[in-house]
């Protein structure tokens, strides 16, 4: 194998572990936003890519457009 691939093989593995992590994490969980309390689903590509803090996503809110750092809450 070509030494000069490694570094890329490196990220695009650590870019699948991320994708799988978040994909187990949306079919558990759902978000609820701060603002009209409504809760919605989000792919995994999204979860893993929003900005994230203390377990909060910040997202758009389908229901209501407002853009806000919401909760995960489990799916039930």
């Amino acid at each position: 194998m070509r030494k000069d691939l490694l570094p890329l093989i490196v990220v695009m593995a650590g870019f699948l572990a991320l994708f799988l992590v978040q994909r187990g994490r949306t079919s558990l969980y759902h978000y609820q936003c701060t603002h009209c309390g409504e809760s919605f689903g989000i792919s995994p590509l999204l979860a893993a890519l929003a900005h994230h803090r203390m377990g909060q996503k910040l997202l758009r809110c389908p229901s209501c457009g407002a853009v806000t750092w919401a909760r995960p809450v489990r799916k039930g």
